[in-house]
This record gives structure tokens, C-alpha cells and sequence, in this order.
């Protein structure tokens, strides 16, 4: 018997158009999605890991010029979260692309922003059959020649309009997936929707309690989100056979065989034990240059 999801409701701001750039987005090794349902706990993760990548950065760069120079110093931070782990989904994070108007590619203002940082971060609610898989080759493409996409109707362009238990392994990439107790979820996510300019929820508590247990609000079901991962990430292993296909991917860019794609937090262990979740995203994440004292008297609270 084969599990199936119905199409997920997607706020206002984003369009199927987007959907299907997301899903086709060429991965890099260096990527790191930040995923979660709602309200689950994203936007501290986010933050976490930024203010890591951040450190790491700076003491990388500071232990390979020399002390008195300028050219050690790294000045890059952030003034909101969105700046460097910009929200994947939404249209505004999207442009055009210059050779055809039919496809999109990450907007000018993402890219840069990236650029600056030195590897690409972003924070998704899409579920893991909407999410990116194949790496990206020398031209800049997938490797493999996956155009699957959204119709108008926010539905895939597939033999049906329901959604399948995807458990295709990513070629690269790091996924950081984020869980919450459920009655926390649903709590915060109606207060948030009930205040928010965009897809504001105007009917009772009871009334979208029913309604985000049928899959009905915006991002639809946290328990298909939840299936969705679990089934992508059974063994939690990069798919290697189209990599080593290909000659122009050198092995110092991929990530290893032994690594895993998938980290996975949840809300309460951070709240609990911070300093132990913080070290897992590190270790995940290869991040080596951050000194331990920095990290206990810096980074920690």
C-alpha cells in the first residue's frame, strides 16, 4: 500500500511558480536547510546556527593570516535572521531568470547576501517531497534531469494530485530538521496566524484546531511533515551513485559517505540542555575552527 499526502496550503506569498523552483534548486555540499513545521522552533535554530557559522568564519579566517594584519578581521553579522538564512519558500526570495522568463532562480539580494557568507542557508516549512535532492553539476544544473514541478493548482506535476512518501536520498547537503511538542505547535501557530498581514486566521481557536488537524491551514499537516522527513531520511545516508558518476565533482567538495544529511533537534531537549544540542549542530556541521573558550563564554549562555 502506498502512503500518499494531499497538496499542502501554502500561505499568499508563495506561488506554485516557487514551489517548483524550490524543489528543483541545484544543491551544494555546503547547504544547510533549516526545517521544521511552524512554529517548531526555526527561527532559534536559525539563529544558533548563524551566530555558529559566524564564529567559525572568523576564527578560520583569523588563523590563516597573520595576527597584525587587517586582512584577519571579519566584521560580517547580521541584522535579522533573514539575512543570511532567508525563508526558501516565499516569492520575494525569487527572480526571474535572465535567459527565460519560465523558470526562476534565487533573487540578486539571497545570492549575495550568500555570497558574503560563504555557503548558501535557509529555513523551509516545505515538506521533504517539495524540498531539493540533486546536486549541482560544473554547469551550474542537477545532475540528474528531474524537471518535476507544481501545477497552478499547487498540486505536482505527477500522475496524481496527491503527494507520495518520497524517500529518495539527497546527493549533498546538510538538513537540519526541528520538532516541537504538538499542543505547543498548535497553540503558537494559531496565535501566529491570527496576527500576521498575510493568510491572518480570523476564526475561533476550536474551529482552526480541527482545521490543522484535517491539514487544512497553511503548510498543511505537522504529522505528514513529520512522515514526510522520516521516510526521506530512513537511513539517513547521501545518495552516492549519480555523484560518482559524474568526473567534474571533485571529492573534496562532496560530502563524505560516512557523513549523514540529517540532524535531528527538538525544541524541548534544546530548551533542556542547550549546550549538548549546540555541540551536535557543530560536530553536524563540521564546524572546527570555533575555540572552545569562545564557545563557553561567548556563544552559550
Amino acid at each position: 500500500m502506498t502512503t500518499t499526502f494531499p497538496p499542502m496550503p501554502l500561505l499568499p506569498v508563495t506561488s506554485p511558480s516557487t514551489i517548483s523552483a524550490c524543489r528543483n534548486l541545484p544543491l551544494r555540499p555546503s547547504d544547510i536547510f533549516i526545517c521544521s513545521y511552524p512554529k517548531s522552533g526555526t527561527t532559534w535554530t536559525q539563529h544558533i546556527v548563524l551566530t555558529l557559522l559566524l564564529a567559525d568564519r572568523k576564527y578560520k579566517i583569523a588563523a590563516s593570516t597573520p595576527c597584525d594584519s587587517d586582512a584577519g578581521k571579519d566584521d560580517l553579522a547580521y541584522n535579522h535572521v533573514s539575512d543570511y538564512a532567508p525563508f526558501f519558500e516565499i516569492d520575494a526570495h525569487w527572480q526571474s531568470s535572465s535567459s527565460t522568463n519560465s523558470t526562476k532562480v534565487l533573487a540578486d539580494s539571497v545570492r549575495e547576501n550568500h555570497d558574503r557568507l560563504g555557503r548558501r542557508v535557509f529555513n523551509t516549512h516545505l515538506r521533504w517531497d517539495m524540498l531539493p535532492k540533486q546536486r549541482e553539476a560544473s554547469g551550474g544544473t542537477p545532475q540528474n534531469d528531474d524537471n518535476e514541478g507544481y501545477d497552478a493548482d499547487n498540486t505536482r506535476s505527477s500522475d496524481d494530485n496527491d503527494s507520495h512518501i518520497h524517500k529518495e536520498r539527497p546527493q549533498c547537503g546538510k538538513f537540519i530538521y526541528v520538532t516541537r511538542n504538538q499542543i505547543d505547535v498548535v497553540a503558537s501557530f494559531y496565535h501566529h496566524l491570527s496576527n500576521q498581514i498575510e493568510g491572518t486566521y480570523t476564526d475561533t481557536f476550536e474551529t482552526f484546531l480541527k482545521d490543522w488537524m484535517d491539514g487544512k491551514i497553511p503548510f498543511g499537516s505537522s504529522l505528514h511533515h513529520l512522515i514526510g522527513f522520516a521516510g526521506g531520511f530512513a537511513d539517513n545516508l547521501y545518495d552516492t551513485t549519480s555523484s560518482r558518476d559524474h568526473d567534474d565533482i571533485d571529492d573534496d567538495e562532496s560530502n563524505s559517505v560516512t557523513d549523514q544529511p540529517l540532524l535531528l533537534l527538538s525544541y524541548e531537549k534544546m530548551k533542556s540542555n542547550l549546550r549538548t544540542e549546540v555541540l551536535r549542530i557543530i560536530s553536524f556541521l563540521n564546524l572546527t575552527h570555533i575555540p572552545s573558550h569562545v564557545l563557553e563564554e561567548e556563544i552559550l549562555p
